[in-house]
């Protein structure tokens, strides 16, 4: 059984003053029985976070994909997430803010998608997928082989952040993005929703490039820290945090089999498996208590 959380840590000082009070019982017992096996990742900068290297990983990619693993699609077709956004412009610059602060309906996210096929339409070729409320898969044959594109950031690097860092280099890409943010200009839609005080969708973000070219993987993400820690709800995200411990977590401490935990952060995924110990250092181990606080912030 391998059990993977994405955003289990974060470099913002907030977000581990928030997780310094926590008792998490069943991850401080997992990681004091296993030992760290894999990292994937770099740095904060990368364009990717690094548990998609980590899946692309264990898929056997050379590339990550994660557009096309939400899109439950084979090689035939590239694909892309594309996510509605608002862009916020303020004194300092322009910050992408979280998709959930748009608080779509499904009938608004339909609406905006239906628009913007007219920019990707299905007569030349594009496949979409409405995978929920602010995640929109788009699929082609050719027109998403670029590598540039692949090195775009995903939004889970942009969300509640400034753009500058995070905006695509491909020339593409970013023709794309300005003839959406034409179209969506003015949108009737867009009126209506100003008008009952909520964000306009004034963009559309576009990343998590490539094809699925590799095997299924045989872990289990839970991705319920995700969302809260992109929000900024450090309260929320600490919630996630009991919960996971009193369920999956607990589940993997009592499993009778060969157990896994990969643990994402910002920099780096690692995962942490049973090896194989001396006598003394299984006696050791079963006293040790482990530095959750120490692991997470490595990450």
């Amino acid at each position: 059984m391998h059990l993977m959380i994405p955003h289990a840590g974060s470099l913002d000082e907030a977000a581990r003053h928030a997780f310094a009070s926590l008792a998490l019982p069943n991850l401080a017992t997992l990681l004091a029985r296993l030992s760290p096996a894999d990292t994937w990742g770099s740095d904060e900068f990368s364009p990717l976070p690094p548990h998609t290297l980590a899946l692309a990983a264990l898929r056997g990619q050379a590339e990550p994909s994660a557009a096309a693993w939400a899109a439950s699609a084979g090689p035939e077709l590239a694909w892309a997430l594309m996510t509605p956004v608002h862009l916020a412009v303020g004194t300092d610059g322009v910050d992408v803010l979280p998709p959930a602060a748009l608080q779509l309906s499904e009938s608004d996210a339909a609406r905006f998608a239906a628009a913007l096929h007219a920019l990707w339409p299905a007569a030349e070729g594009w496949q979409w997928q409405l995978l929920d409320v602010t995640r929109w898969a788009v699929g082609h044959a050719t027109a998403l082989d670029d590598p540039e594109l692949a090195r775009t950031a995903s939004i889970e690097r942009a969300a509640g952040r400034p753009i500058e860092p995070w905006l695509p280099q491909s020339r593409v890409l970013r023709r794309w993005q300005n003839e959406a943010q034409m179209l969506l200009h003015g949108h009737a839609l867009n009126d209506e929703r100003e008008a009952r005080g909520a964000h306009a969708v004034n963009s559309v973000w576009i990343g998590d490039i490539g094809r699925a070219n590799g095997r299924p993987a045989d872990v289990t993400v839970d991705a319920r820290l995700t969302e809260p820690l992109l929000n900024g709800d450090l309260a929320a995200w600490a919630e996630a945090w009991q919960r996971l411990d009193a369920g999956p977590l607990a589940a993997l401490a009592t499993h009778p089999g060969t157990i896994s935990l990969t643990l994402g952060g910002e920099r780096f995924a690692t995962r942490f498996t049973a090896q194989p110990l001396s006598f003394i250092e299984k006696l050791r181990r079963r006293f040790r208590t482990s530095d959750v606080a120490a692991v997470l912030e490595a990450l």
